[in-house]
């Protein structure tokens, strides 16, 4: 109340007509940050060593439990020995007791407070701290200022200088009218602000979401203003540019700076600054992307961008050639991001003042610095790129690389977000040349831009159903691209040489059993229904189910391969809650979680996604061009909705577009 009242005495216009658009901002948050100091009860908090379920009568029996270990070892008197004997056993029924009370608690937190419940699974899942001492080219830290700014000296190197004059000259694009402001009301500023409930992280700037939150009454109006007039300017403030970055390993040696990537902690504001500006200028950028585009768009994914790619390889089949794949890595492609030629790019297509300004200013000047266990490296400003973790990174990023069509003549491009793949038909040994000669193009494309091949993890994928297979080397400045086998991973699914998609079923459900263990483990107190339920269907069941639109299997015994780990899951959870079932039916306890069999919500899947397609609820042209409808020559007493192609192969039938068709055909239910 007090912070409200604190906050409504200010006459916010007049307040910032006295000063910058940048200075206003300065003030907003030091008014935020005063009334934080003044009013914001302080409490001291001190780092315990005691898990978080002890009680004040547990942490006590410890200490006195210890001392009475102490006084038996140095007077080895039965009486000693009987009296530690006593609080050691009093301490380990106490212990369980006090466990098994804060396991309840979580468990019924889960409806009022579910990010409490999650906290703890997070908690007993791998750990991901940074090891106390690491090295980068040889060079060792010993202590955690080192270890900070050695991963500061790391993800600074990455950066490039800006070129001086613009390496690449696109021709404008007049076909939609592209915005040259951002337009948001109060009310758009007050559902941001909105979405910042139980939001307990802080910002660099020192300000938690949830409190922002709490003040979203009072804080709408001065907060549209601000943005008002920085959009207005063209000057993104510098108050908000700031970014904490946070180490989050990749794989291999953890030990190993290198082996880490940069996540940006930005502040709320910053981040409800840039949500309101990527709500009012996505739709009409969206047009001006190309079609080979598949990430961060909506109606788009990484099924509808592996759907095309299936579709182009199963015609292949039908036509006996085989698909020559080759898949690229551009090497810190968000880091290398030259502005110079990112703003001639944004200059080009028809962005007009003063938003042109407004991203100038937005991606230049800022200040970053790495974040180890609450202790913080140098500060360095980037000199490229675009901050990762920012709302506005992915579309910056995706118009930037928005001419790689353009320089290929031959072979087809897929696009997801950094992540490009080249891929043609061979029906001969000149199309693969024609498909090198495609791969040198783009790979002088991405020099143009500062972009640069890491041609250690760039490989080549040969897709064929056929025994005589056209082998040919594909390189890259005179060095050989790995060839893959026998499989490849390909945004989360794993592709075999002729599609079979058994060998990603067998990975998910190793994945999944492994998740399954962690959740009886983690759960072996747990004696709630619900808590089970959602542990099942969050962390195992998307992995069981992600993408299957691409790889739902055809053979009875991949489905049941399938279904074995939804049956696992049942017999565990009906033993931790005492439930007595029939030998192997599973009916009962399934219908008592309310849960449907994997393949029946597979099939659900199937006639959702082809419904979602033909209503434009997902953007993927390429797909709905495959799509066939019946028209009957006469009338009839009953026809189904889709023409199924005359196919003597079963593999052709059970390609992704054309298997959703046949289901849509054989499901009264579905209906145009």
């Amino acid at each position: 109340m007090q912070i409200t009242n604190f906050f409504n005495y200010f006459n916010w216009k007049s307040t910032f007509l006295s000063y910058s658009p940048d200075d206003s901002m300065s003030v907003f948050l030091d008014a935020l940050h005063y009334s934080i100091l003044t009013f914001v009860p302080k409490i001291t908090f001190r780092p315990s060593t005691f898990p978080s379920w002890y009680t004040k009568e547990l942490k006590e029996l410890v200490f006195a439990k210890s001392r009475a270990h102490a006084k038996f070892k140095s007077s080895q008197l039965l009486s000693d020995y009987k009296h530690f004997s006593l609080l050691r056993a009093k301490f380990k029924f106490i212990s369980k007791q006090c466990y098994r009370n804060f396991v309840s608690r979580t468990e019924s937190s889960l409806l009022h407070n579910p990010q409490y419940f999650w906290s703890f699974i997070r908690k007993n899942r791998s750990s991901q701290s940074i090891p106390s001492c690491v090295s980068l080219h040889g060079k060792q830290s010993t202590s955690l200022p080192d270890t900070a700014n050695l991963f500061a000296a790391y993800f600074s190197s990455v950066f490039t200088q800006p070129s001086p004059t613009p390496s690449q000259t696109l021709h404008p694009i007049s076909l939609f009218p592209l915005p040259s402001n951002a337009y948001f009301s109060i009310s758009d500023v007050y559902k941001c602000l909105c979405s910042l409930r139980n939001v307990k992280s802080v910002g660099p700037d020192g300000i938690q979401g949830d409190f922002l939150y709490k003040l979203r009454s009072v804080l709408a109006e001065p907060l549209w203003l601000l943005f008002r007039r920085s959009i207005d300017s063209g000057i993104f403030p510098s108050a908000l540019k700031l970014g904490s970055i946070r180490p989050i390993l990749k794989s291999g040696d953890s030990t190993d700076v290198s082996n880490y990537r940069p996540i940006t902690i930005l502040p709320h504001l910053s981040k409800i600054f840039e949500t309101l500006v990527l709500n009012s200028i996505r739709s009409p950028l969206n047009n001006i992307l190309i079609d080979e585009q598949h990430g961060f768009r909506p109606g788009r994914s990484t099924i509808t961008c592996n759907l095309s790619l299936h579709s182009y390889i199963y015609d292949s089949f039908r036509d006996n050639c085989q698909v020559d794949v080759i898949y690229t890595d551009f090497s810190k492609a968000f880091d290398r991001v030259d502005h110079n030629h990112l703003m001639s790019t944004l200059d080009s297509i028809g962005i007009g003042e003063p938003l042109l300004s407004w991203f100038r200013s937005y991606i230049t000047n800022r200040i970053q610095w790495v974040t180890v266990d609450s202790t913080s490296s140098d500060h360095f400003t980037p000199s490229s790129g675009v901050p990762q973790g920012a709302v506005l990174s992915p579309l910056l990023f995706a118009l930037f690389v928005n001419s790689a069509d353009s320089v290929l003549q031959h072979a087809k491009l897929l696009i997801f977000a950094d992540d490009m793949k080249i891929f043609f038909r061979i029906k001969s040994i000149s199309d693969c040349h024609l498909l090198q000669n495609d791969l040198q193009r783009l790979v002088a494309w991405g020099e143009s831009l500062g972009l640069a091949l890491n041609i250690a993890k760039c490989s080549v994928m040969t897709f064929s159903r056929i025994n005589a297979v056209i082998e040919h080397i594909y390189t890259v400045n005179n060095t050989a691209l790995t060839a893959c086998n026998n499989y490849v991973k390909d945004l989360g699914f794993t592709l075999t040489r002729n599609l079979c998609p058994n060998m990603h079923i067998q990975i998910i459900c190793c994945k999944a059993l492994k998740l399954l263990g962690f959740i009886n483990r983690v759960s072996s107190d747990v004696h709630l229904l619900s808590p089970l339920k959602t542990l099942f269907c969050s962390l195992v069941r998307p992995i069981l189910e992600y993408g299957s639109v691409l790889w739902d299997p055809s053979t009875a015994s991949a489905r049941s391969m399938i279904e074995r780990v939804q049956r696992k899951f049942l017999r565990q959870a009906a033993y931790k809650l005492k439930i007595v079932c029939p030998p192997h039916n599973y009916t009962p306890i399934q219908r008592l979680f309310s849960l449907e069999s994997l393949t029946d919500r597979r099939h659900s899947a199937n006639l959702t996604f082809l419904s979602n397609l033909l209503s434009s609820k997902i953007d993927s042209p390429e797909s709905l061009s495959r799509v066939s409808f019946n028209v009957p020559s006469r009338r009839t007493r009953s026809s189904v909705p889709f023409h199924i192609p005359f196919s003597s192969s079963n593999y052709y039938l059970n390609s992704p577009i054309i298997r959703l068709m046949r289901i849509a055909n054989t499901d009264p239910s579905f209906s145009l």
